[in-house]
C-alpha cells in the first residue's frame, strides 16, 4: 500500500486545534475524565435559583472548549443556551471588558431576533440596539447611522473584530454606556424567561487565550458579573492562581478547575514523584485509541507501538492538545520514514520536535527545581527591561512549562512539564559539577 494513502486518514484524525464541538464528535471521541467540572456544575445548577457566575480555569489546549460543549449539550433540554466564541468574534490583541460586554449584548440581540424567546420583542431589542449604538458611535471610524438592524449588527461585529478604539475604551462616558447595555440585556432575559419558562445560560469561550495582564484587567470589571442569568467564562490558569486575582475572583460563585490527567503520581503531601500514574495515562491512551478505532482495524489496529504510545502520553503532560499534536507529528514522521506504524524511535523524534517550542531561561531553573520537589507555586519575581517585574511561576504556567494537576480529593498540585524534564536534569548536573 502507498504510505501516503495509508497515513492520510490517520493523520486527519489528529487535529490539535479543533475541539470536540459536535454531538457526533463527542460521542465518537470523548473520553471521560475523573471528577469532571462539567458534571459538578450540572448538579450545582439543579439546586441554584439565583444567577450563577462561574469561571472555568485550565491550561491552553487542556480541553476547556470540549468540556463546555459537553455542558451545552447537557443543558440544552432545560436552558436556552447561548454560545459566545470570543476567539472568532474579537481581536485577540485588542480586547477588554468593553468588547466582551458589547459582544454579549450583540449576541443576545441576534438570538432574540432569530429565536422564539419573545412574542413582543421589537421594543426590547430596539432599546438594546440603541445602547449598542451609543458605544459604537463613539468610534468615529464607524458610520452606522441609517443602517437597518441586520446591517447594523453586521457592522458592530466587524468593529469588534478590529477592537474598539482607544478613544472608546478610555472614554469617561463608556462605563455608564456599558452598564446600560447590561440593563437592556437583563430586560430581555427577564421577559424571555417569563414567556418561555426557560432560564438562559450563557457560555463565553475563548477568553483563556489572553495573557495575565489582559485577563486580570478584564475580569476585575464588575460588569462581567451583572447579567441576570447563569454565565460561565473560560479563563487562563495563570489568572486562576495569580495572587492579584484573589479579590476579583470573589465576585464569582465558583471557579472550576479542569486539571490535566496526571502522568505521574503525587505523594500524600502533594509533592511530585517519578511513579507513573496509571489512571491518568489510561485516559490519554484511550484518547488516542478512540480515534484509531474509527479506522479499518485490519490495517490500523496496532498503529502505535505500546512503548511509543506510552512515551507520547507521558511527554504530553496530560495536556490534550499537546497529546493530539504529538500523535499527529508521529504520523508525519512515520510517513517520512516509509513506515506503517509508530515505533519508539518515531515517537522520540516527535517529542524532540515538540520540545523545540519550549524556551527555558536561566532564571527558570531554580524555580523548576523547587517546584518539582514541593509541587507548589511560589511568588518569586524576576525583572526584565521589556516588561518590568513579574512572578516567574505566572510565566511558567502561561507557557505550559509548569502544569497543574489534582489528586482524587481535588487538591491542586503542580509539576514541571515532562517534555522539559531533561533540561532540568542537565541544569542540575551542571550545577553539581561546579560545586567544590
Amino acid at each position: 500500500m502507498n504510505p501516503t494513502n495509508f497515513w492520510r486518514p490517520a493523520y486527519q484524525l489528529f487535529k490539535p486545534e479543533e475541539a470536540l464541538s459536535t454531538p457526533e464528535d463527542l460521542q465518537n471521541f470523548y473520553v471521560p475524565r475523573d471528577n469532571s467540572p462539567v458534571d459538578k456544575l450540572v448538579s450545582l445548577l439543579d439546586i441554584e435559583d439565583d444567577p450563577a457566575k462561574i469561571l472555568l480555569a485550565g491550561h491552553r489546549g487542556g480541553g476547556k472548549t470540549t468540556e463546555l460543549r459537553r455542558l451545552e449539550q447537557k443543558l440544552a433540554h432545560k436552558y436556552a443556551v447561548v454560545w459566545i466564541n470570543t476567539q472568532t468574534a474579537l481581536d485577540r490583541y485588542n480586547i477588554g471588558y468593553a468588547e466582551v460586554v458589547v459582544l454579549i449584548g450583540l449576541q443576545i440581540a441576534e438570538q432574540a431576533i432569530k429565536s422564539n424567546w419573545l412574542f413582543k420583542k421589537e421594543k426590547l431589542v430596539a432599546a438594546l440596539l440603541d445602547s449598542l449604538k451609543s458605544v459604537v458611535y463613539q468610534d468615529k471610524g464607524s458610520q452606522v447611522a441609517g443602517l437597518g438592524t441586520p446591517e447594523f449588527i453586521e457592522k458592530v461585529g466587524l468593529t469588534l473584530k478590529r477592537g474598539l478604539t482607544t478613544e472608546v475604551n478610555k472614554s469617561l462616558n463608556v462605563r455608564p454606556l456599558l452598564s446600560e447595555i447590561i440593563t437592556k440585556v437583563n430586560e430581555i432575559i427577564l421577559e424571555a424567561e417569563k414567556q418561555t419558562q426557560q432560564k438562559l445560560f450563557i457560555i463565553v469561550d475563548g477568553l483563556d487565550r489572553h495573557d495575565l495582564s489582559t485577563a486580570l484587567e478584564m475580569f476585575s470589571s464588575p460588569l462581567l458579573t451583572e447579567l441576570n442569568c447563569h454565565i460561565i467564562y473560560s479563563i487562563p490558569i495563570v489568572l486562576r492562581y495569580s495572587p492579584n486575582f484573589r479579590q476579583p475572583m470573589e465576585s464569582f460563585q465558583k471557579c472550576l478547575d479542569l486539571s490535566n490527567p496526571p502522568v505521574f503520581e503525587c505523594d500524600t503531601n502533594l509533592c511530585p514523584t517519578n511513579i507513573p500514574n496509571a489512571s491518568g495515562r489510561k485516559i490519554l491512551r484511550n484518547v488516542i485509541n478512540k480515534r484509531i478505532q474509527q479506522l479499518d482495524q485490519s490495517k490500523y489496529k496496532d498503529l502505535f507501538n505500546p512503548d511509543a504510545l506510552e512515551l507520547i502520553c507521558e511527554k504530553s503532560g496530560g495536556v490534550m492538545r499537546d497529546l493530539i499534536r504529538l500523535a499527529r507529528t508521529a504520523c508525519e514522521i512515520a510517513l517520512q520514514k516509509d513506515l506503517f506504524s509508530v515505533d519508539l524511535e518515531v515517537a522520540q523524534v516527535a517529542v524532540q520536535d515538540e520540545h523545540r517550542g519550549y524556551n527555558l531561561k536561566d532564571y527558570h531553573y531554580p524555580i523548576l527545581q523547587s517546584l518539582h520537589l514541593t509541587g507548589k507555586l511560589v511568588t518569586t519575581t524576576h525583572s526584565l527591561p521589556s516588561i518590568g517585574e513579574f512572578i516567574i511561576c505566572d510565566e511558567l504556567l502561561q507557557n505550559k512549562i509548569v502544569l497543574g494537576y489534582s489528586n482524587s480529593k481535588q487538591d491542586a498540585w503542580f509539576d514541571i512539564n515532562p517534555i522539559v524534564m531533561e533540561d532540568l536534569s542537565r541544569w542540575q548536573n551542571a550545577q553539581n559539577s561546579v560545586k567544590p
